[in-house]
């Protein structure tokens, strides 16, 4: 009679008993393999700055979190959170931490539309990357800034612009050192360097002088006056310490364990690749 009535009720009662079969299987085991969470990620996740930026060498501040609670990471690798996160953190997890030198952006090229010069017209994707792997980009330097800005789109944080003469410029007040940029960049001329050394060289060419000028007007050309400056008038009366900034492979190149900020070789340099920025701007 029900088969009558209702052609399709054993195939409802069949599948409506499955369903709850399985719906209870499921409760239960959900009931004895539950994992409870540890309360010390949620907590870890506040004391975070949750930009999410990856500086920290996970993809987000939970994976973080909950790699600290599980002591497979320290508690001082986000640069965005500094000392305050690392306080925060220490409180909870009941352990100290030294806490990183803050660190900033450089930009290590003057190179741009003024100054260098272009092997080809390059009329292909607007980035960096792929400038790069035609004919290992289409400037004659090859060391210098394509200017495509793929550092100001890696940047969560809006800290880099590019300027008119197409080279990217880092601004002091937003930059949080999450070294994004640095990863970014296909020619290696950005770097991190701790917050209170002003002073860097503006260029990443190895090539001599001769060579280097008839692809840019504005590259080191290794004439070592920076390090004779240093030599003799900053370190003249330190036994231990010969001088800070050296001219190496044709580049000056600055030891930041024994720069002590004072600017002298900025000021010799008859390129201006040596800069010298207080705490407005950084190129």
């Amino acid at each position: 009679m029900l088969d009558i009535l209702f052609p399709s009720f054993w195939s409802i009662l069949a599948i409506s008993s499955i369903g709850i079969f399985f719906g209870l299987v499921l409760s239960y085991a959900k009931l004895k393999l539950n994992v409870e969470k540890d309360p010390r990620i949620e907590a870890v996740l506040d004391a975070l700055p949750g930009a999410n930026c990856g500086a920290c060498g996970m993809p987000g501040c939970s994976a973080y979190a909950s790699k600290i609670v599980e002591g497979q990471k320290p508690i001082n690798l986000c640069p965005v959170g500094g000392e305050d996160s690392v306080k925060k953190i220490s409180a909870v997890m009941g352990m100290e931490a030294e806490v990183k030198e803050k660190q900033k952006a450089r930009i290590h090229c003057k190179g741009g539309l003024k100054e260098a010069k272009n092997l080809f017209i390059y009329d292909g994707p607007k980035n960096c990357l792929s400038a790069n792997q035609i004919m290992a980009g289409y400037k004659a330097c090859s060391y210098g800034c394509l200017g495509f800005g793929d550092c100001m789109r890696a940047c969560p944080f809006d800290a880099i612009t590019i300027n008119d003469n197409r080279l990217p410029v880092v601004d002091w007040d937003k930059c949080t050192g999450c070294g994004n940029c640095v990863s970014e960049c296909p020619r290696g001329i950005i770097s991190l360097v701790n917050e209170n050394l002003y002073i860097h060289v503006v260029c990443r060419n190895r090539e001599k002088g001769g060579v280097m000028k008839k692809s840019c007007s504005a590259g080191c050309i290794a004439c070592k006056k920076c390090e004779k400056v240093c030599r003799e008038e900053v370190f003249a009366d330190n036994p231990d310490i010969d001088t800070a900034i050296s001219v190496i492979d044709f580049l000056a190149v600055i030891d930041y364990e024994k720069c002590i900020n004072c600017g002298k070789c900025a000021e010799v340099c008859p390129q201006n690749v040596i800069s010298f920025h207080g705490r407005t701007e950084i190129q």
